[in-house]
């Protein structure tokens, strides 16, 4: 920074003020300034520059499982906004393993992370707040916090298996089914009731079409050839995510159903290889970029300023392809 300041002219506090964009410089000392540090081949230290804002400028992310393309999705948002932020972002991959959720918690915290973003955390309150609190800041996907813990944001998973349903049975679907992930899944557990309160309410409840499977396509291909082998369960086959979906696409493939002509298939994510299944598959669809965008800012927010805005809940929208063929609005 001095060799810059001295070919400068100027003090290293000015040229401080221009690689920071803080206090006021003019138009030609910027452009004076930034000539020469492309010149001089300056590279401001990060160690410095963490001592100089007591942080150190990076951020955690942890996730469930990057096989599914749904939190792939998400993670790309998130570094692409930590990353305009001016931070770095540490992303540790769970396999939906509690166990493997504290490691990198506390590997996190080791490491001086300023703040961490959980998505869809399987740890009990009790244990997961315990250790959001060693953090400046953090933000939980899926499950709702107190404020004074971290920032929430939750989809509201029962205003779209709703959706879902009303366009399937406006459609002439009589016998909706439902194939849940595993119950530990909180997500889960909301569409399942959802579902069932939907169904009762239409008097048409039946526990035969309420599947579950792990959250695979191989697990979800097993699950449905079951169900088809007891005969003709359902008409339409409403999927915990996309994942599922094309192990159901497949088992009902195998047992010679057609898509949509006697089941009509909905996934849930939406994700981009939903276009690309035979079938194409009509999705739930949540901006899964913009989620991971905006959980960075939010908890940037709440590391920068004093602001703890309410919890956000994004609203999930159909999709519509081939799998169900036209639905109504």
């Amino acid at each position: 920074m001095a060799d810059v300041a001295r070919a400068a002219g100027v003090s290293k506090q000015t040229v401080s003020r221009v690689l920071n964009g803080t206090g006021h410089t003019s138009a030609e000392t910027t452009a004076r300034v930034e000539r020469l540090i492309r010149e001089l081949g300056y590279r401001p230290s990060g160690v410095a520059r963490s001592l100089a804002k007591n942080s150190s400028l990076t951020l955690g992310l942890v996730v469930p499982a990057l096989d599914n393309p749904y939190y792939a999705e998400i993670a790309q948002g998130a570094e692409w906004a930590a990353w305009e932020g001016g931070y770095n972002l540490f992303l540790s991959n769970v396999f939906h393993d509690a166990a493997r959720e504290v490691a990198a918690l506390e590997s996190l915290q080791d490491r001086g992370a300023d703040g961490v973003i959980l998505d869809t955390p399987s740890l009990p309150d009790a244990q997961l707040f315990g250790l959001l609190a060693h953090f400046k800041a953090a933000v939980v996907i899926g499950r709702q916090v107190p404020p004074g813990v971290a920032g929430s944001i939750t989809v509201d998973d029962a205003a779209g298996v709703r959706l879902a349903l009303r366009r399937l049975v406006a459609a002439g679907r009589r016998r909706p089914a439902f194939l849940a992930g595993p119950e530990r899944f909180a997500s889960s557990r909301v569409r399942v009731g959802a579902f069932a309160e939907f169904e009762r309410e239409r008097g048409a409840f039946d526990e035969a079409r309420l599947l579950s499977a792990d959250a695979t396509a191989e697990a979800s291909y097993e699950r449905v050839a079951q169900a088809l082998g007891r005969g003709p369960v359902f008409d339409a086959l409403l999927c915990f995510n996309d994942v599922m979906a094309a192990g159901a696409l497949r088992a009902l493939y195998d047992a010679g159903v057609r898509v949509p002509e006697e089941v009509a298939v909905v996934g849930h994510d939406d994700a981009p290889m939903a276009s690309w299944f035979h079938p194409p598959l009509s999705s739930l669809n949540i901006a899964k970029r913009d989620l991971g965008v905006t959980a960075v800012r939010r908890l940037l927010e709440r590391l920068n300023t004093t602001k703890r805005p309410p919890e956000l809940v994004l609203q999930p929208h159909l999709t519509v392809r081939a799998s169900t063929g036209p639905l109504p609005d």
